[in-house]
């Protein structure tokens, strides 16, 4: 389990995450309808209502490189906050 990192995700950062993967969003880039179906998805990975997210980034980032557009979830976010805040 060396591979694991805990990351804080306070509910400000996951009332953010709900704010930026829109369903328009998630349809364009991911194999889901919207990011709820994502989290459902995911959900072995990591437990997305957690103060922590604690997850393995080779484990999770394969889950992202399959089912979406990206090779990250960084690049994920990024791209998404991009497209909800502007570049």
């Amino acid at each position: 389990m060396d591979d694991y990192v805990a990351v804080p995700t306070p509910k400000e950062f996951r009332d953010l995450l709900k704010r930026i993967f829109t369903d328009e969003f998630m349809k364009a880039n991911t194999t889901f309808e919207n990011f709820d179906g994502f989290k459902f998805s995911s959900a072995v990975m990591t437990n997305w209502e957690a103060d922590q997210m604690v997850y393995s980034p080779e484990v999770f980032n394969h889950f992202i490189r399959e089912s979406t557009k990206f090779e990250t979830w960084e690049d994920m976010v990024k791209a998404a906050t991009d497209e909800a805040f502007g570049k």
